[in-house]
């Protein structure tokens, strides 16, 4: 039996190359699906790897949803960086530039203030959105926080005055996710209307009956009124911190220095 010529069967690099051209890869789901069939792997088979559900799977790439924990794990099933998955080609040139971190698990995130309020709700949205500063940080999505598993797309707040005083102080740097359910006493932080800053407060639940929760939210500084009534409806509560971060002090830091090499 004769052989088949070389290539009939088989695509050679140009070849994959300009189907890969030629596929519509601008959303996140159409991403997920090419890799995914490049590898020859079913829905059911990626999401056995990974973890999930199958309809997860399916659901991203039908584009019913958009974020998932999973996407870390799922880029790295599917051995591309999470940035080119997310992003596709149409990376923003400062994360191409950058390339900080190169594991699928972890990279750098824009650092926004608390008084970044339509940038930080612009994130949100669309994850390219830079913050004003143009600050970074790095964030590793793999660690759990708060018991809720792996976090995504998770925001960093940098809090910009002493408002928010005796529970956070400036120069701490908040991580908020807005897809974490919010528990009683937790601190949320909420975007009003008209208000370029950001405000954190304390979720403290009135009364519950069934489904329907009586809440108002509770200001950390004793010089900030709290937010309660018809209010709330005006206002929007963008996610609860799951962990705060306390830089040390460059005095502290020359402190510990001092006592290391006595």
């Amino acid at each position: 039996m004769k052989k088949a010529p070389k290539g009939l069967f088989e695509p050679s690099q140009k070849a994959a190359e300009q189907v890969m051209a030629d596929t519509n890869l601008s959303s996140l789901g159409a991403r997920v699906r090419y890799y995914r069939e490049r590898l020859g792997l079913s829905q059911e088979e990626l999401a056995l790897q990974v973890g999930a559900a199958q309809q997860t799977i399916q659901s991203l790439e039908s584009g019913k949803i958009r974020k998932s924990t999973f996407l870390p794990h799922i880029a790295k099933a599917l051995g591309i960086d999470f940035d080119a998955l997310l992003f596709g080609n149409d990376q923003p040139a400062r994360i191409q530039s950058m390339r900080p971190l190169l594991t699928a698990t972890a990279r750098r995130v824009p650092l926004f203030a608390t008084r970044d309020s339509e940038a930080v709700q612009a994130f949100l949205l669309d994850q390219t959105v830079l913050s004003p500063s143009g600050k970074w940080v790095s964030m590793d999505y793999s660690l759990p926080f708060a018991d809720s598993g792996t976090r995504l797309f998770a925001v960093k707040l940098n809090v910009s005055d002493e408002a928010f005083q005796p529970d956070f102080r400036p120069g701490d740097q908040l991580l908020v996710d807005p897809d974490a359910p919010i528990q009683p006493g937790d601190s949320v932080v909420v975007s009003k209307p008209g208000e370029e800053r950001l405000n954190v407060c304390r979720y403290r639940v009135l009364s519950q009956s069934g489904s329907r929760i009586d809440y108002e939210l509770v200001a950390l500084h004793p010089d900030f009124p709290g937010i309660g009534g018809a209010e709330l409806s005006s206002v929007k509560i963008l996610g609860p911190v799951i962990q705060m971060r306390r830089p040390i002090s460059s005095r502290v830091r020359l402190a510990v220095l001092e006592e290391q090499y006595r």
